[in-house]
């Protein structure tokens, strides 16, 4: 199974702002669809409240040690820890997990995860919630896409 972060990041490292995205970028909302759909998301309860519903297509993972009202049939599962989804996920011998924010999701799961795809949206803007930094020590950067209004930077993790 392999983990993957996806992120859609500022040029500050910006990732949200009272618990929205700080942009609007149709163009990347296509992107993550794209690259998420048939797979699994993992994401904390405060991210999966701000998107107001399971995304369509995908099994909605969200981390949440108060809420439990998993639904089945909507494609939605609730846990109390990080670890208990990921074990989850390998017992249902799923083959991606991709973790979709927010900020303290990314900041436990960055040094488990495999691989990282950044949007990087070519805008300075006002946040309350970043992204980890990406440490060179762990990751190496292999790609960057441009897409006129973002560009992803693909990360792999550096085995030791």
């Amino acid at each position: 199974m392999k983990i993957i972060i996806v992120a859609a990041v500022s040029l500050n490292n910006v990732i949200g702002f009272n618990n929205k995205i700080p942009w609007s970028n149709k163009q990347e909302l296509n992107y993550f669809r794209e690259l998420t759909i048939g797979h699994s998301v993992l994401m904390g309860r405060k991210t999966f409240d701000s998107i107001g519903k399971p995304l369509e297509g995908r099994i909605n993972i969200v981390i949440s040690s108060s809420v439990d009202k998993s639904d089945i049939k909507n494609n939605l599962l609730f846990f109390p820890s990080i670890n208990s989804a990921i074990n989850y996920c390998v017992e249902a011998e799923h083959k991606q997990i991709f973790v979709i924010g927010g900020s303290e999701v990314y900041e436990q799961t960055i040094e488990l995860v495999d691989e990282m795809y950044i949007s990087r949206i070519q805008l300075e803007v006002e946040g309350d919630k970043y992204f980890p930094s990406i440490s060179n020590k762990y990751w190496k950067f292999v790609e960057e896409i441009d897409l006129n209004t973002f560009v992803v930077e693909k990360y792999l993790r550096i085995k030791n």
